[in-house]
């Protein structure tokens, strides 16, 4: 297991980005974006306190408010970041993923923050795919001095990486549905057993005994509006 665990990464291809705005901070608005994208493995983000990006992209000189990087980067991860939301299914109570701030480069100073988002690990762990195939995902930017709603949308593409990460990390069976017990089920919301067969089923006659209301039951003869009378799928 731990040379499982010490393999595991999560390959994030950055790919582009748009509608980006200049930094509100910037004492020169109008001036040309330089974005870069950094990239960090935390159980939250503070935007005061940014960690070294050790991971990030290169920065793109030409695109500003639309810039594309195409950029792959290898980001290791802790485990636990992980199994946590496949021990819970996919449900997250906590601020714990990938984040990716958006950055511009500035010749005085260090570079100016834009935006960021946060992949969360459900977002990987979907059990709809294994976490080891390609996803391609979009985020809306969160603004960096209150973390409400910003400007721009970011794309990316992510995968799984390490071995037998698909086994290792694979989502918990779902429950399996509870059967209703007896043979008097509730077809759209109307009791079955409140009503008696018809005369056609009966054979003309209107008033029968329970001899042949089981007889008619054990035909499975529907009403044509979802009634069921003892089936079993």
């Amino acid at each position: 297991m731990k040379g499982q665990d010490a393999d595991l990464a999560m390959e994030i291809t950055v790919l582009s980005a748009e509608d980006l705005k200049n930094p509100s901070s910037s004492l020169l608005p109008g001036r040309r974006l330089r974005p870069f994208v950094a990239v960090f493995a935390a159980a939250t983000l503070d935007c005061d306190r940014l960690p070294p990006p050790l991971h990030r992209t290169r920065v793109d000189e030409q695109g500003a408010h639309n810039p594309s990087w195409g950029d792959k980067i290898r980001l290791p991860l802790d485990p636990s970041l992980l199994r946590a939301a496949t021990s819970t299914g996919g449900l997250e109570d906590d601020e714990a993923g990938v984040y990716l701030a958006i950055l511009s480069k500035r010749s005085l100073g260090g570079p100016a923050q834009i935006g960021w988002c946060r992949i969360p690990p459900a977002d990987v762990l979907d059990g709809i795919r294994p976490p080891s195939a390609l996803r391609r995902l979009s985020y809306a930017l969160r603004d960096p001095r209150h973390g409400g709603r910003g400007h721009g949308v970011i794309h990316v593409a992510v995968r799984l990486l390490g071995q037998d990460v698909d086994r290792v990390l694979a989502p918990p069976p779902p429950r399996p549905l509870l059967e209703e017990p007896g043979w008097c089920r509730v077809a759209i919301g109307i009791p079955v057993a409140a009503f008696a067969p018809p005369g056609w089923a009966t054979g003309g006659v209107v008033a029968v005994d329970s001899v042949q209301l089981n007889r008619f039951a054990e035909r499975r003869v529907g009403f044509g509006v979802g009634f069921d009378f003892g089936l079993k799928y």
